[in-house]
């Protein structure tokens, strides 16, 4: 007979493979023995674990982040059954443990092989901003807006600062105002004030174009003044705005954001003696 020749990809392939198969083969069999009726939902984590090790120990990144979902969602299943979730509750953990198992194979990545998978912390982001709609919400339209949103923000302001892409900057650091702003101020329906709303609204904007100009430090080494005038006019109106609907609550207000600018300002400047130092 000819002599099989296969690639290095295939007999890793193939060996991680067979690992799993004789694991799943093994705990079906001393089930049947058995007769537990829960060794079964600890499957899912066994074979996690030989995909995880695998993955890692032959540098099959398909294989490594399978081997967390599998193991994640193994340990989830244990936990759902005994809790007796609700189906909503049950689904926002899914969300969640999918979205860590992409944090799990960024942070093993690294520790083994000294590789920055960046690309992985974006999904963790999406994920379990999702899941956290469906554990810690009313599942209004707002509270998806909410998550879903400080989600999205955080993988374009994430993604920017590591490539040093000001085109990704500038959206998350947008979003990350506009998506407060909308929830925060217009979350309740009894006992409103359009002018109060509207006016924290507006000032949750304007720290959005303040972001625009902190996180700007790390694409450049020069002061970025242009997002200070939009960001600025939407502060004062809507300073006024609040002054007009909540007259007594005014001061206040104000300097909480005023402390709030303050340490954004401590963070550029933190930012620009990081810079003076390359």
């Amino acid at each position: 007979m000819d002599k099989i020749n296969l690639s290095e990809n295939k007999i890793k392939t193939y060996t991680i493979l067979g690992l799993a198969s004789i694991l799943s083969g093994l705990v079906l069999l001393i089930e049947n023995f058995l007769n537990t009726s829960w060794l079964l939902y600890l499957l899912p984590v066994g074979v996690g674990g030989v995909l995880m090790y695998c993955g890692i120990k032959y540098k099959q990144w398909f294989y490594h982040l399978f081997g967390w979902m599998f193991f994640l969602c193994g340990l989830g299943s244990v936990y759902i059954i005994q809790s007796d979730l609700k189906v909503i509750s049950t689904l926002g953990l899914i969300f969640i443990l999918f979205g860590i198992s992409w944090l799990g194979f960024f942070i093993t990545s690294y520790f083994f092989s000294k590789n920055i998978l960046f690309w992985a912390v974006l999904p963790f982001y999406n994920f379990t901003s999702l899941g956290a709609v469906f554990l810690f919400s009313r599942l209004r339209f707002l509270d998806f807006m909410f998550f879903i949103g400080f989600g999205i923000a955080m993988s374009l302001l994430s993604a920017g600062l590591y490539w040093k892409l000001f085109g990704l900057i500038i959206p998350g650091s947008l979003l990350a105002g506009i998506v407060p702003g909308i929830y925060f101020p217009w979350q309740q329906t009894t006992n409103t004030n359009p002018l109060l709303q509207t006016g924290v609204m507006l000032v949750w904007f304007a720290l959005g174009w303040g972001l625009i100009t902190v996180f700007s430090r790390v694409q450049t080494q020069s002061f970025v003044w242009w997002p200070l005038i939009p960001g600025g006019i939407l502060a004062m109106v809507g300073w006024g705005l609040y002054i007009g609907g909540s007259p007594e609550n005014a001061v206040g207000f104000i300097g909480n954001t005023g402390s709030i600018a303050l340490i954004i300002f401590g963070i550029y400047i933190l930012l620009m003696k990081r810079g003076l130092h390359r």
